[in-house]
């Protein structure tokens, strides 16, 4: 039961390291350019901010979807 207790810790600590990285990549990236070349080209400049916005909300849930789906299995695995 003990190296269950200890992979545990170590699999929090991983997820927390992870967690951290990724607060600070979003926090610090500035403006990102979510865009593609078509987008860009397309749509005026007052806009540009706002579709760079709705591209990463939009990313957002299949990337939280995922990692529920590898959370689950990754808990669940056998052996």
């Amino acid at each position: 039961m003990a190296q269950g207790n200890k992979m545990r810790t170590t699999l929090t600590r991983l997820f927390t390291f992870v967690l951290i990285i990724a607060a600070c990549v979003l926090v610090l990236s500035g403006d990102t350019a979510a865009q593609c070349a078509l987008c860009r080209s397309s749509v005026p400049q007052a806009l540009a901010k706002n579709l760079n916005i709705a591209v990463i909300v939009l990313l957002a849930p299949p990337v939280t979807i995922f990692s529920a789906i590898f959370y689950i299995a990754f808990k669940n695995r056998k052996g």
